[in-house]
């Protein structure tokens, strides 16, 4: 199943490209569009109010469609969303647009988090994450260059458009595969119903329970006996949901913003600041990258932890008034979030067993998105109007948070 991980990491760049673009074009969009410095945020609502929708319906839509056909439909909804972008009038069609973003790009999160939680071990989710990064890396880095080369921010997004197309025709040509894995699946649980085929799934490839101890393995849980159970009254669900909220607001706020960040507070020009807004999703993929390979030594947790402690660090780096300390300080907030959303996710078969993964994706990935629609919008207002140490300060404030989380979760989980 090597070239079907190689088509989910593909999908998974995909995904990332467009998330940092409106951040890093934003300098340039806003006045062209007749919107406000601070609208960013209102496009962000927008695509996260939409992700949320998308993530909860995720559930009955895999039931449903399966995770090929929800997939493929979710990258043609987003390649046209992104086209669509590219030729906007004005500020209103750019909302009117967020929503298939949002709900294209919400459906094929959770369905390929969900995939890869209950069939692949910690070390691929980081690398499935690791490959978001790359393109949310990408994606200011391509808004720099059309600034650059042409002064002009639309070129980006029809570049974007092409590379979701070519995606939309690679997942087509995968139907047989998703097909074969999903008949492998069938004829293992056969087995396993029978007693035959006790030890036929491999660990790396079907469920591996990766990273619960450092270079150990363990059996999932089923989760049968909260099957029945209403999704709210599941076990530790507040504070489980504490760190998805403050770990989504903190990615989205740091991503949003860091463009705007540089030319408010240290006056760099709009192509530079795009490419330094960057820094934050390359520490994203390093720190993925990092993960993943560290993963067999390493237990969920102690990346988890790693993670906050490196993410608060970062925080506090960008205090400092000096460019190259607050570029340095990206980096390393990126770096720091590398491990914890996908950590966060990849624990939820612990948490709530297999049986429940698809249902408490959705679910714990619908009321992440919430942070974003708190935390960007008043950053947003609190750094173009009042503040640039606004951004730090938040920053901060939700590191906080999500250590708090990681830290209560597992405690309760021991017990």
């Amino acid at each position: 199943m090597t070239i079907l991980l190689a088509i989910i990491y593909a999908a998974f760049i995909s995904l990332g490209l467009p998330d940092a673009v409106v951040g890093a074009a934003w300098p340039s969009m806003y006045g062209e569009l007749g919107a406000d410095s601070a609208a960013a945020a209102l496009v962000s609502m927008v695509v996260v109010v939409s992700t949320i929708a998308a993530s909860f319906s995720a559930g009955w839509l895999l039931r449903r469609f399966g995770t090929f056909a929800v997939s493929a439909g979710s990258v043609a909804l987003t390649a046209l969303a992104l086209f669509g972008y590219a030729f906007v009038p004005s500020f209103a069609w750019l909302l009117v647009l967020a929503i298939p973003l949002g709900l294209g790009g919400g459906a094929i999160d959770t369905a390929l988090n969900a995939f890869v939680a209950v069939n692949y071990s910690s070390r691929h989710m980081n690398f499935l994450h690791a490959s978001w990064g790359i393109g949310a890396a990408l994606g200011p880095l391509i808004v720099g260059f059309w600034l650059s080369v042409s002064g002009q921010w639309r070129p980006a997004y029809v570049t974007i458009g092409i590379l979701q197309a070519a995606l939309f025709v690679v997942f087509l040509g995968s139907r047989r595969l998703w097909k074969a894995h999903d008949a492998a699946r069938a004829a293992i649980a056969e087995g396993s119903a029978d007693g035959t085929d006790d030890d036929a799934s491999d660990p790396e490839a079907l469920g591996s329970a990766d990273g619960v101890e450092a270079g150990g393995s363990a059996s999932l849980p089923s989760g049968a006996e909260l099957a029945d159970r209403p999704w709210f009254r599941m076990p530790n669900l507040a504070i489980i949901l504490v760190g998805f909220f403050a770990y989504s607001a903190v990615e989205m706020t740091l991503g949003l913003w860091g463009a705007t960040y540089f030319v408010t507070r240290f006056g760099l020009s709009e192509d530079l600041a795009a490419a330094g807004g960057a820094a934050f999703y390359i520490g994203i993929t390093a720190g993925r990258v990092a993960a993943g390979v560290a993963a067999s030594r390493m237990s969920n947790h102690g990346l988890l932890r790693a993670g906050a402690a490196v993410l608060t660090l970062g925080a506090v780096a960008l205090f400092v008034p000096v460019p190259v300390v607050s570029l340095a300080g990206f980096a390393l907030a990126g770096f720091g979030c590398g491990p914890i959303y996908p950590m966060m996710l990849q624990e939820t078969a612990r948490r709530f067993g297999t049986v429940n993964t698809e249902r408490m994706m959705g679910i714990q990935m619908g009321l992440a998105y919430s942070g974003m629609l708190v935390a960007p919008p008043l950053t947003g207002l609190l750094l173009t109007r009042v503040s640039p140490v606004a951004l730090p300060a938040v920053a901060l404030v939700l590191a906080a948070a999500v250590t708090v989380s990681i830290y209560g979760v597992e405690k309760r989980l021991r017990r």
